[in-house]
């Protein structure tokens, strides 16, 4: 994801909008006035600021100087306003992030699930920062960062870093053990958090109890062509069948113009502007692609700027303010005249510039300075850009074929390309020529994961869960197991053929963190398909030093 991507997450956080949850209000106007409700409450019983631990930059020193190579100051958030002694610990975890933004939402605000969660349970809260993000950096991460720096930034010393925090957690008014040796730590995260909740359960089994895994991609894949699939399914499910018709045509049309020179010239500088002539063909398909940014966190709302507006717009005739029917006007009137409706939508260059950050006139007769090949230059951009191309992949590059929804210039090699533009010095083996997922599959186990006492949750249409333990993706290879709802016994971990978990309808991504405003119907069941496997699994728990009283969920 990039910054932009970023920026619609973390509103989603806020307020009334859940992590990265999709949005069916038709505004995003409207969604900040619900946020802004949400958090006009009355002030919190508990003043929470930043607090910072300091961890080794390398958590597996072999000769066991973790000094050797450096340390940095890991930042968190602690709430413990509902504690009663006994109680669990909860970690929920920001991720791929500047945590600041939604920190104190998630410990404070009434509407927050995290806070719910810790209330029920009588629980500590902690908000977590990931390593080399946020102010949990060993220095400043920007454009002039040297590659170098990045060594230690990777999912395995990050998992390391929360064991080791939590060994060593204290409060001074607390005379509890809160470490795992004395109080049950239960580890919540959405998405990229999702999986770290699956695989600190993996890893380290002995630090936390239970996870809580909503829309965690575990399976590293360098062609995610697959994250338009969903968009596919879920637009033809809601009702604009005629809307990804068109756009198929229109991205076809697009893609044969393209072929010439001329052509393609003429196409930058109909859809974004004079000036625009002068990007390649994969950086104009990236500003293409962004039609589609709001899916995970919107599905086909929000705003101005969201799909249901977009095809709202290239759906209707402006000759004679018809609508399309349901095949689409491409079958009916030809392409060109949906890609002249695309290329007319009067938001989409406003949509480019703010994702790519920059700043075409989106008009043929005005010069602007639109290039669509810069390096990003946000600092969670950076860091999560350093993560995917080494470890992850997740390169989402044209789905060609029958539901293709994005241009064919947007290919894998482009993807890579991306990577090496970021960090044009960096060098193998630092920086391979392509991510090394075989390598971290083999280390995280990819979507064959199946530790003890984890919740998978997923939605719908959720591009996300193509790479997820609850992947419906057979041809991609997915183990497709049978998922349930029953809480499965302390210890007891699944096999190939079935999953504890639930698969949300008409959801997108982490739909099921969301507790007011525009709701999934399957939100609150699969929050309580978790807490009943935690009240069995808390039962369990069994301290290594000192007394323990069970912590009891509050009705």
């Amino acid at each position: 994801m990039g910054a932009w991507d970023r920026k619609l997450a973390l509103m989603a956080d806020m307020g009334l909008l859940p992590d990265g949850t999709p949005m069916d209000n038709p505004s995003i106007e409207t969604d900040l006035k619900l946020a802004k409700i949400a958090s006009d409450q009355p002030p919190p019983n508990e003043t929470i600021t930043p607090e910072y631990v300091e961890l080794p930059l390398d958590n597996f020193a072999k000769d066991g100087d973790y000094s050797q190579e450096g340390t940095f100051f890991n930042r968190f958030w602690v709430s413990q306003s509902a504690y009663k002694p006994g109680a669990p610990v909860f970690l929920y975890d920001v991720g791929e992030a500047n945590a600041e933004g939604n920190a104190l939402f998630r410990l404070q605000n009434e509407t927050s699930f995290f806070k719910q969660l810790v209330d029920k349970y009588n629980g500590l809260g902690i908000v977590w920062e990931h390593r080399y993000y946020g102010n949990s950096t060993p220095g400043p991460i920007d454009l002039n960062t040297p590659p170098e720096v990045f060594k230690w930034l990777n999912t395995e010393q990050s998992l390391a870093d929360v064991d080791r925090f939590a060994k060593q957690f204290k409060r001074k008014n607390i005379s509890y053990d809160l470490t795992p040796s004395g109080t049950p730590w239960v580890f919540v995260g959405g998405s990229y958090p999702a999986m770290r909740a699956a695989f600190m359960r993996e890893k380290y089994p002995d630090t936390i109890l239970a996870s809580y895994a909503s829309s965690a991609p575990t399976e590293a894949r360098v062609d995610m062509s697959v994250y338009f699939e969903p968009v596919w399914r879920g637009m033809n499910h809601y009702g604009w069948g005629n809307c990804t018709a068109d756009i198929h045509a229109a991205v076809q049309y697009i893609d044969k113009t393209a072929e010439k020179p001329s052509g393609a010239a003429a196409l930058k500088k109909q859809f974004l502007g004079l000036g625009a002539e002068k990007n390649s063909n994969a950086v104009f398909a990236d500003a293409l692609t962004t039609i589609f940014n709001y899916w995970q966190s919107y599905g086909v709302e929000g705003g101005s700027a969201g799909l249901r507006s977009f095809c709202d717009f290239i759906g209707t005739d402006p000759a004679t303010n018809k609508t399309s029917p349901k095949s689409g006007w491409a079958a009916v009137k030809g392409a060109k005249f949906t890609v002249d409706r695309w290329a007319a939508w009067p938001i989409f260059p406003t949509i480019v510039n703010s994702y790519l950050d920059t700043n075409c006139s989106g008009k043929a007769d005005v010069q602007g300075d639109c290039n669509l090949d810069l390096r990003f230059s946000d600092p969670a951009s950076i860091s999560w850009t350093w993560q995917y191309c080494t470890q992850w992949g997740y390169f989402q590059s044209s789905n060609l074929g029958s539901h293709q929804l994005v241009s064919k210039y947007n290919s894998l090699s482009h993807q890579k390309d991306i990577c090496h533009r970021q960090f044009p010095t960096a060098k193998a083996p630092l920086f391979p020529e392509w991510p090394n997922t075989e390598r971290t599959n083999r280390i995280f186990g990819g979507w064959d994961i199946r530790p003890s006492q984890v919740y998978w949750s997923g939605g719908e249409f959720d591009p996300w869960r193509t790479l997820s333990p609850l992947s419906s993706e057979s041809y991609l290879g997915a183990p497709m197991p049978k998922a349930f709802t029953t809480p499965p016994k302390c210890g007891e971990e699944q096999d190939d053929d079935d999953i504890f978990g639930f698969v949300l309808k008409d959801a997108e991504h982490c739909f099921d963190f969301r507790t007011t405003g525009v709701l999934s119907p399957d939100g609150g069941t699969s929050r309580g398909y978790f807490t009943a496997a935690l009240d069995k699994w808390l039962k369990c728990f069994k301290p290594k030093k000192g007394g323990y009283g069970h912590p009891h969920a509050r009705s």
